[in-house]
């Protein structure tokens, strides 16, 4: 039976799902119920000094919308994005650090990890709150600088708009960095123009990881009323994000290794998309909207999910799969020569190749449909919209 455990910053994992830090862990009842459902770890929702962004979390509103970004009303698909409103833990912090404390006792009972997430709107702040959450027993910190609803809340200086400030982003992280003995892991924005770069200024400061990445602003008005959903610009993830977060925890992977550990979260539908940013770099894979959406057992079923594609792979431990998929990635240069060929004993002569070719490769003669080999570029397009499996291969030649 294959071994889920994971050493992250030197704390161990029994597996690595963790619960992101949203309405889910929005208090110890929550947090106890992610726990409950197997997550290997819950990230608490972000506490704050920030009294706008509390009273914020008491006005949140969601919406759950299809491939035509409408309001799904009913069943849901696995491309959904997830368009929100919201805030920042309700309580002060001295009253959230109660939720904390419960939450942790129940963890250890439950082997299970609880990650803190802080945000303040100025630096004394987020030395003091992350003391206090060191003072409460959490292993590991996460500091938020991606957050996107105070980007929309004028005044409110903490989650993105200091994830957009490199440089006052590693003022804040080296001087909790300095405060704390737990290690920190920095959530950072993917809305900014190098989070390679980024991240490499962080672990200098003193991260210890990094998370990638949160989510990003959207817009989407109602054609029906001409009004924006939810009175106007949200925050927006979920499944359909995937291949934007996998594309830098590749890149920080690359260029890191294993010297900066990555939690990747904004994208991880089910065990199928952990396994994917596992195999990405990230060793911990936060999950969100698919949890707001389908209740806490979503959870369960995906824990059980990676260890059986596990012992069907024969991956015995996480770090099997650790960073493979981008270990393995070539540049432009590096891809070998490849050309389609057609299988005219499977083939139904559907013409769907035929649209999908823009070389003129694909050709329809004496009732088959036949490669022209010297225009292939082996691009796939016809691969791709062929309905029927082995009619159309692409192979190097």
């Amino acid at each position: 039976m294959a071994n889920l455990e994971v050493d992250f910053c030197g704390v161990r994992f029994k597996n690595p799902l963790a619960a992101a830090s949203a309405e889910p862990t929005l208090n110890a009842a929550n947090m106890k119920k992610c726990i409950d459902a197997g997550a290997g770890a819950v990230i608490a929702k972000t506490m704050t000094d920030s009294p706008a962004m509390r009273e914020l979390t008491t006005r949140a509103k969601w919406r759950f919308l299809n491939d035509k970004h409408e309001v799904c009303r009913g069943k849901v698909p696995r491309s959904f994005s997830l368009y929100s409103r919201s805030g920042l833990a309700l309580e002060p912090p001295a009253e959230f650090m109660k939720e904390i404390r419960e939450t942790v006792r129940y963890a250890e009972e439950n082997n299970a990890v609880v990650i803190g997430s802080i945000g303040s709107v100025e630096l004394d702040g987020w030395v003091e709150l992350g003391k206090q959450m060191e003072d409460g027993g959490v292993p590991l910190i996460e500091l938020n600088f991606g957050c996107p609803h105070p980007k929309l809340m004028p005044g409110v200086r903490t989650g993105m708009n200091v994830g957009q400030d490199f440089d006052y982003a590693c003022e804040i992280t080296n001087a909790v960095a300095q405060a704390v003995k737990v290690p920190i892991i920095i959530k950072v924005t993917p809305q900014v123009t190098d989070l390679v770069q980024f991240s490499g200024m962080l672990k200098d400061a003193g991260a210890g990881a990094v998370t990638l990445t949160n989510r990003f602003i959207g817009f989407v008005p109602d054609i029906e009323t001409g009004k924006p959903l939810i009175y106007g610009k949200a925050g927006i993830g979920g499944p359909w994000t995937k291949p934007l977060t996998l594309r830098w925890i590749n890149e920080v992977r690359a260029t890191f290794g294993n010297d900066l550990p990555i939690t990747g979260t904004n994208g991880a539908y089910d065990w199928r998309d952990i396994v994917m940013f596992i195999m990405s770099g990230a060793s911990v894979v936060q999950m969100c909207s698919a949890v707001m959406c389908y209740g806490y057992e979503w959870l369960e079923k995906q824990v059980k999910g990676l260890e059986l594609f596990m012992d069907e792979k024969g991956y015995g431990t996480i770090e099997d799969m650790l960073g493979i998929a981008t270990d393995s990635a070539i540049e432009y240069s590096q891809m070998p020569p490849e050309k389609a060929s057609v299988d005219a004993e499977v083939c139904k002569d559907c013409g769907m190749c035929l649209k999908a070719c823009f070389s003129e490769a694909m050709q329809q003669g004496d009732g088959n449909v036949y490669v022209r080999e010297e225009n292939c570029v082996g691009c796939g397009g016809c691969y791709s919209v062929c309905p029927v499996k082995g009619a159309i291969e692409i192979n190097p030649y």
